[in-house]
């Protein structure tokens, strides 16, 4: 076997290491799953880069305030010039007055003065890293304000606004992310920019003179302010039939599966986070599934399913099912969704499947990035660890405010011990929970409420 420095025998490896599985190809096939879940993100670099004109126009609002502010230095170091030249005069008119009489305040103040002067001068020299850093990226990308809500998102490289606003976590008004349906029209209050793509829903001349443009198909110059609609509930959600393709299936453990689908381009899934479809299959059936995945990539739509013999849909997917298959879609639908107006940490506690539902709200509160903490409590049926218990783990890692428990079956009847013991704040009523289990668990989670005083407008549960 190659290796950096040379070769090794594999006998000799696996005598020193007798436990190693040298065919195991687990962690490649993990590694794979990773790339294609995050391929919607373009791996070309030149794409994540602004183009000339919003560069230019960028780097020439930064010159504008740069001069602005050397103009305010060069005001200040005139009037410590001046401060100085007028201490001195107030000292030898003193002087001369009264020749040879101490006069300490006013020493001290040019003492002070001198001292001032040396200190600002040595600042000078010193790189202020952050700062730069900060400059930087304030080139590269584009600050979007919404309002009324005051929600906030960065626009990269030649990004649509629309785009940038749903991987921001934003539930934004849109159709069909072309230019053809006019649903992502907003107004532009403060702030330049430019149309990247031709569209062909016609804005009239009023709708132009006070600044609306397609969010699909401009991208952001400058930093900008825009007055938009966004989805308060699930209630401004449309129901949507939409045809999709079937990218692959995958199976981490022999009962569950992993199914990833892709939306046409130009008919993308408008849904919340924790919301559930229908998956339609010809001359096979339906069944509803909740979507395991985060509005902010609207395109690919993550499915975790039970193994069953009852449901012909997943034993198709398991058994028949090829790459590029048609599906039909029809959703979305369900309440169980993230209140992003709570100011308040999250815990997500999930039941084996039901971590389906919970990964869709997590990643889209990640998404936000707006809570303090997030915790996550999975519970598995045997000794066997969660099916995506790697990808939890990453999160644990990668992430300060994350913090992932794994629990065995036998939780469910302890689970208010288990939230005692882990969650780090005085009262639980500081939470907010999101709770996909069986019913069976509801019980134990009223009782846990009742003992912390949790209001129940904190606790969303979803049965699975």
């Amino acid at each position: 076997m190659q290796t950096f420095e040379g070769e090794i025998v594999l006998a000799d490896l696996l005598q020193a290491y007798p436990d190693a599985q040298i065919e195991d190809s687990s962690m490649l096939d993990r590694v794979e799953q990773i790339i294609e879940q995050a391929s919607f993100i373009n791996a070309d670099n030149a794409a994540r880069k602004p183009d000339n004109l919003a560069l230019g126009a960028r780097v020439m609002a930064l010159g504008k305030e740069l001069s602005q502010q050397q103009r305010l230095v060069t005001g200040y170091r005139r009037l410590l010039r001046e401060l100085r030249i007028e201490i001195d005069r107030l000292d030898n008119g003193r002087l001369d007055s009264n020749p040879g009489s101490p006069h300490p305040p006013v020493q001290s103040l040019a003492q002070w003065l001198d001292q001032a002067e040396a200190t600002l001068a040595a600042d000078g020299d010193t790189i202020d890293q952050p700062f730069i850093n900060e400059t930087f990226l304030r080139v590269m990308t584009a600050q979007a304000t919404v309002i009324p809500s005051g929600h906030e998102f960065f626009v990269e490289g030649v990004d649509s606004i629309l785009e940038a606003g749903l991987r921001g976590g934003l539930a934004l008004n849109y159709g069909c992310s072309n230019g053809n349906c006019g649903l992502c029209k907003m107004r532009l209050v403060s702030g330049e920019t430019r149309k990247v793509r031709h569209h062909d829903y016609t804005l009239s001349e009023a709708e132009k003179g006070i600044g609306y443009l397609l969010a699909c198909c401009h991208t952001a110059v400058s930093d900008i302010v825009l007055e938009a609609d966004e989805a308060q509930g699930t209630a401004d959600i449309p129901t949507q039939t939409i045809p999709i393709r079937l990218k692959r299936v995958d199976r981490p453990n022999a009962d569950v599966l992993i199914v990833s689908t892709r939306t046409p381009r130009t008919n993308r899934l408008r849904f919340l986070a924790g919301q559930r479809a229908t998956l339609s299959v010809d001359q096979v059936g339906s069944a509803f599934y909740p979507i395991a995945s985060c509005p902010c990539d609207d395109m690919n739509l993550q499915f975790h399913i039970m193994l069953n013999h009852d449901d012909a849909v997943a034993t198709y997917l398991a058994e028949s099912a090829a790459t590029n298959d048609s599906l039909m879609l029809e959703g979305p639908s369900g309440s169980f969704v993230l209140n992003e107006n709570s100011p308040r940490a999250l815990v997500f506690i999930a039941e084996g499947i039901g971590f389906a539902s919970i990964k869709g709200l997590i990643e889209h509160a990640m998404a936000l990035d707006s809570a303090e903490q997030i915790y996550l409590f999975w519970i598995t049926d045997d000794d066997a660890p969660p099916y995506l218990n790697n990808l939890c783990r990453s999160w644990n890692d990668a992430l300060d405010n994350f913090e992932y428990r794994p629990l065995p079956a036998s939780a469910s009847q302890t689970l208010g011990d288990h939230l005692d013991n882990q969650l780090q704040a005085p009262l639980a009523s500081g939470f907010d929970f999101y709770i996909c289990a069986r019913e069976s668990l509801r019980k134990q989670c009223q009782q846990y409420a009742k003992r912390q005083s949790i209001p129940a407008q904190q606790i969303m549960f979803e049965t699975i």
